[in-house]
């Protein structure tokens, strides 16, 4: 009862706290620690391509003029992982089934594609529910880029959110959900509330949010953010073969068998609490799940992008 109660005051303040913005996958932190390690593993050749379809995105001034990267392809690299979820907070952009918005030079459409970003799968049996299209969304991304027929401005628009995506796909919580007894889902987290006296500004939060932090503070950049990067690259083991793979069903399933044995394992129902042994566990299997999409992002990319330089030469 005393933990119950507890609990219950800790979600009180945390809600009072809270703002109404929805939760993300990482948050940026993870994003660009992802898209800094690809970045580093990618070939010169992807590189140059990359640069080249992100200074044509129509938001290319507005990612320069905001990023510490010194190089401009590099900035820009790093502030298209975080332009997914950027655009959830700006007006240009109307959320599914909302009243559109005006159209904006560039862009295909203006919609904010929230269900992009997740795939519901039950935690006990992988039964696909729900309305996510993260694991149907990344490969139509990948067509676009590998097609020599796709245009310019539809390469542009496809690349930040592959390079977001893949990340987001490497976020256990955002492909799995608990469901109770009556078939409701907990929504990846997001409907469990745990309490989180490790975590630095709040003592309960979602779980959902508790594992959105894992990578570090969402205003990880410059410097802080190459070191952690290095970090990472240095602990992280060889995956070999495994961290090749471009089979985003694999990548769906590995996260979906982490939500089970890592994220809803060992958290008591009655009074969820994250405790010392669960949070060492967490940040390990955050940072080893960004390091593997930053890998598989950058063969990916490696081999989307592969033909981009000799085609633009040929022009």
């Amino acid at each position: 009862m005393a933990a119950r109660c507890r609990l219950r005051a800790a979600i009180l303040g945390a809600v009072l706290l809270a703002t109404s913005a929805p939760a993300l996958a990482w948050n940026a932190a993870g994003h660009r620690l992802s898209a800094a390690i690809a970045w580093r593993e990618m070939s010169p050749t992807a590189r140059i391509a990359a640069g080249r379809l992100l200074a044509a995105h129509p938001d290319h001034a507005h990612w320069l003029a905001r990023t510490q990267a010194g190089d401009a392809d590099y900035a820009a690299f790093l502030a298209a992982s975080t332009w997914p979820d950027d655009i959830k907070r700006d007006r240009r952009f109307h959320d599914d089934g909302a009243p559109p918005t005006a159209a904006q030079p560039g862009f295909p459409d203006m919609a904010r594609h929230r269900r992009w970003h997740h795939a519901d799968h039950r935690l006990d049996d992988g039964t696909r529910t729900g309305d996510g299209e993260l694991d149907r969304r990344l490969p139509q991304l990948m067509r676009t880029l590998r097609d020599p027929r796709s245009t310019t401005g539809e390469r542009s628009y496809a690349l930040p959110w592959l390079i977001h995506l893949v990340a987001d796909a490497h976020q256990p919580l955002h492909v799995a959900s608990r469901h109770d007894d009556a078939g409701d889902s907990d929504e990846g987290g997001n409907g469990l509330w745990v309490e989180t006296p490790l975590h630095p500004r709040l003592r309960a939060m979602t779980l959902h949010a508790y594992w959105d932090d894992l990578p570090g503070p969402p205003w990880l950049r410059g410097e802080r953010l190459e070191a952690a990067a290095s970090a990472l690259l240095r602990t992280a083991a060889d995956g070999g073969e495994e961290e090749g793979t471009t089979d985003v069903a694999r990548w769906i399933g590995e996260s979906r068998e982490l939500a089970r044995s890592a994220a809803y394992a060992g958290l008591d129902d009655a009074a969820p609490a994250i405790g010392e042994r669960y949070h060492a566990r967490a940040q390990r299997t955050a940072q080893a799940q960004i390091v593997r999409a930053g890998r598989r992002l950058a063969r990916l990319l490696d081999a989307l992008l592969a033909d981009d330089v000799s085609r633009e030469t040929r022009r």
